[in-house]
């Protein structure tokens, strides 16, 4: 599948399926500024935010399950690599998927920070 430009907005881009309408991936940016320990730099903000409709059954009808994930990184673009390596816990997420951590249970795969 491949996913096109849908739309442009002011903070960002929305991704979509042209085969699946109900399936989008939009990054939305904002930067502002803060100080850290009294000197100023430029905080970016990044959402990552996939929506997708995904029918189901349920009692013996089908019903579209709205899914929706999402991922915000507020930091200071001096923060990078650290950013880039702090995401690499979220490689972990298949076995946590597999463990049902995102249908309520507590997961058994113990976080780890991948190594540079």
């Amino acid at each position: 599948m491949a996913f096109k430009i849908q739309k442009i907005e002011n903070t960002g881009v929305v991704y979509a399926d042209p085969t699946d309408p109900g399936l989008s991936v939009r990054f939305k940016q904002t930067e502002q500024s803060k100080s850290l320990n009294g000197m100023p730099v430029t905080n970016h903000v990044t959402e990552i935010i996939v929506n997708d409709d995904n029918t189901i059954e349920l009692s013996g009808n089908s019903v579209t399950d709205a899914i929706s994930i999402r991922i915000r990184v507020s930091a200071a673009s001096q923060s990078k690599a650290r950013v880039k390596q702090l995401l690499g816990i979220l490689a972990s997420s298949d076995e946590w998927a597999d463990e049902d951590v995102f249908g309520g249970y507590r997961p058994v795969t113990i976080p780890s920070l991948p190594t540079p």
